[in-house]
């Protein structure tokens, strides 16, 4: 095996575990029943307004059916509601409501502990080169799927 065959490998591997450190901080959050993958449904619905299931299932590459699932809790909860479109009376929109709202506050002061913790001590310019390898990542892989 080559060395940067070894080098990516490493860094795969490094990448994997810290992704796993990050998630558990993340599965850490719970708020009023909330789980951290309902909040991150929330936060698509407060930043786009009402949305289909099959809209936010894209929007989080999970399938739709995981999408109804966690939208029963979060509205049986009172967090999200249910309307239908003006437009179409078959389409089912969800929609964030002011109980979803507070919880979100809950969720960001959690997000900005976890994003301190795991790289509130990185100089500027390292976030700045790993935003910029990150997306270059992301783009590379959208054109090749």
């Amino acid at each position: 095996m080559s060395d940067r065959q070894d080098n990516l490998y490493e860094l795969e591997s490094t990448f994997r575990l810290l992704f796993r450190k990050i998630r558990t901080s993340w599965t850490r959050f719970e708020e009023q029943g909330v789980s951290a993958s309902q909040a991150v449904i929330l936060e698509k619905l407060e930043a786009e307004g009402p949305l289909k299931v099959s809209q936010i299932a894209e929007m989080l590459y999970i399938t739709s059916g995981a999408v109804t699932s966690l939208s029963d809790k979060l509205i049986s909860g009172g967090f999200a509601s249910r309307t239908r479109s003006e437009e179409d009376r078959r389409v089912v929109m969800m929609e964030i409501t002011d109980k979803g709202r507070e919880v979100l506050e809950s969720l960001h002061r959690h997000r900005s502990e976890v994003v301190e913790c795991f790289f509130g001590r990185l100089p500027k310019e390292d976030v700045d080169h790993l935003n910029r390898i990150f997306k270059q990542i992301l783009e590379d892989s959208e054109s090749t799927s």
